[in-house]
């Protein structure tokens, strides 16, 4: 038995990679320059190797599809809002802290309780990735703390 993939999460998957392509074509009819490709040619092979394992678990399942009222769709549209919103404040707050407030809510919103583990991990994640990207990318990222 094959078990189906969702019709809200294929949606989803859609658009993801429909505005991962069209970030991807933008960059490259840009520029093919190292500089402007260096992160988004990575990302967008990440994108379709996921995509194609998501799909391929999907249909290669033995279990049937679980029918739901929704509600991981909706936690997966919250989702997608906080990095819509993380990724506008990162000009306006700086890469530290909106990585620090996008990665606190998102493990919250994945079940992390609490008071002290949330923030800590948050705090221990944004440090080691704005100091990892730092020495690997010789653009200056805009960071109020760091």
């Amino acid at each position: 038995m094959t078990r189906k993939l969702n019709a809200a999460h294929a949606a989803l998957l859609g658009v993801i990679l429909g505005v991962g392509a069209f970030i991807t074509w933008s960059a490259v009819s840009a520029s093919v320059s190292m500089n402007n490709l260096i992160v988004v040619v990575p990302v967008a092979i990440v994108l379709i190797v996921l995509a194609v394992t998501i799909i391929g678990g999907a249909l290669l399942s033995s279990t049937p599809s679980e029918e739901t009222s929704g509600q991981p769709v909706w936690g997966d549209l919250m989702l997608l809002t906080g990095f819509a919103v993380f990724c506008y404040a990162l000009t306006k707050v700086g890469f530290d802290i909106a990585t620090f407030l996008f990665v606190w809510g998102g493990v919250v919103m994945s079940g992390g309780r609490g008071w002290w583990q949330p923030p800590l991990f948050a705090a221990l994640f944004t440090i080691l990735l704005v100091k990892g990207f730092g020495a690997l990318f010789p653009y200056p990222m805009m960071t109020l703390v760091f």
